[in-house]
């Protein structure tokens, strides 16, 4: 099934670089700050006919099916345009996202970034690839030597907490820090070992439930803000190779306010 989501999912690409750039493109804001455009309601559209031949199940998804909860039954958790303030700027990079839930766990994620062509995947414990070719998180071990990523979906949410703390904490004991406008590139970028770790509270299940296991199945550590297995509906998500685990997991925990 992976191979026919992955071709799924590069069409999907195509439906959305029709828009891109298009003048024309109808938007409009679910609130305040919250974009959504043309191109994210036929993408979704789409991506779900195309997957419904392959596993007919629910769907959680962004702009039809935000409500589906996880459960005990199949289920496809989906993003077919992560990024969607840079895909209506004209910004080059955006993100498309597939994930399984089998009932119990995520066991096949298909991701894209169509301006890349960078397609990646994985199956529960089968590795990650990136174009056909097998990934690996970073070995980066010190603080002062990590490029490091963050969104600020807290923030622009108008959540009663945030990470603003975590952000003035870690920007002066790293090397870096990124901001790429897509948790899911966030969290592929951690897979593919560009950036060492990753935090963010505020988001989605489809910003994170397929990302989060290229990052795992690429040799990374996902959890929570606690540390535990609530990432994908419990809105917070850390994600590091196995050495800066720590480092950030402790950042999080010492400033989240």
């Amino acid at each position: 099934m992976r191979r026919a989501v992955e071709q799924a999912v590069r069409e999907t690409g195509a439906v959305l670089a029709g828009y891109f750039r298009d003048v024309s493109l109808r938007k409009e804001f679910k609130s305040p700050r919250d974009l959504v455009s043309d191109a994210d309601r036929h993408a979704e559209r789409f991506l779900m006919t195309e997957l419904a031949k392959l596993d007919d199940v629910p769907f959680l998804s962004e702009e039809y099916h935000p409500r589906t909860a996880l459960s005990t039954g199949a289920l496809w958790i989906i993003d077919p345009l992560d990024g969607t303030t840079n895909f209506v700027a004209g910004i080059p990079f955006y993100s498309i996202a597939v994930a399984h839930w089998n009932g119990r766990e995520i066991d096949l994620a298909v991701c894209f970034i169509p301006p890349l062509n960078e397609l990646y995947a994985a199956e529960k414990g089968k590795g990650a690839l990136l174009n056909g070719n097998p990934i690996r998180v970073s070995e980066t071990n010190d603080p002062l030597h990590a490029v490091g990523a963050v969104g600020f979906a807290d923030i622009t949410k108008g959540l009663p907490r945030d990470t603003l703390g975590v952000f003035n904490s870690v920007i002066r004991k790293t090397r870096a820090l990124r901001r790429l406008g897509s948790a899911v590139a966030d969290l592929l970028y951690v897979a593919r070992g560009s950036f060492d770790l990753f935090w963010e509270y505020g988001l989605s299940p489809w910003d994170v439930a397929a990302p989060s296991l290229i990052v795992k199945e690429a040799g990374g550590i996902v959890t929570d803000f606690d540390g535990g297995d609530d990432y994908i509906v419990g809105g917070s998500i850390v994600a590091a190779n196995q050495r800066l685990y720590p480092f950030i997991r402790d950042e999080v925990r010492a400033n989240f306010r």
